[in-house]
């Protein structure tokens, strides 16, 4: 294999078809296709992704203990911001102009990973200190952030 920084996967099917089949019980509409399901889950809509897996938390468990030492959450840290001022060109009132814009770009480290595990860990850590704070079950948090 290459370096792993410069390889790029590529998908491939893992399993051979058919993923899905035509809905059980479905009247046939004129013009309309019969609705197609997972083969898994062929008679009825699937709800949760595994049983007793409802919440995020839930989720969040049942992957900590399904994949361990997996990669689970990647992030790169920002290492500079670089500030460049181009002269671009833009129409103003009918007539074509140079101006100067500045671009910012960021500059960022290679990804680091936190494992299945540890994302449980951080996960836990944060209700705590919800908690802490006095939250409650059934209160609503809302988190915002300007670029995601």
């Amino acid at each position: 294999m290459d370096n792993p920084r410069t390889w790029h996967p590529q998908p491939r099917m893992y399993t051979n078809g058919p993923f899905t089949v035509d809905a059980p019980n479905v009247q046939p509409v004129k013009g309309e296709t019969i609705p197609r399901r997972n083969y898994r889950t062929k008679d009825k809509l699937a709800v949760f992704p595994e049983p007793g897996v409802e919440t995020i938390f839930d989720f969040v468990s049942y992957s900590a203990k399904k994949f361990g030492n997996a990669k689970a959450v990647g992030y790169r840290k920002l290492i500079k911001t670089h500030d460049e001022v181009k002269k671009v060109k833009k129409v103003v009132d009918g007539k074509e102009q140079e101006t100067e814009k500045k671009w910012t770009y960021s500059e960022l480290s290679p990804y680091n990973y936190f494992s299945f595990i540890e994302y449980e860990r951080m996960v836990l850590q944060l209700g705590a200190g919800l908690r802490k704070l006095g939250m409650k079950k059934d209160d609503r948090l809302h988190i915002m952030a300007a670029t995601r």
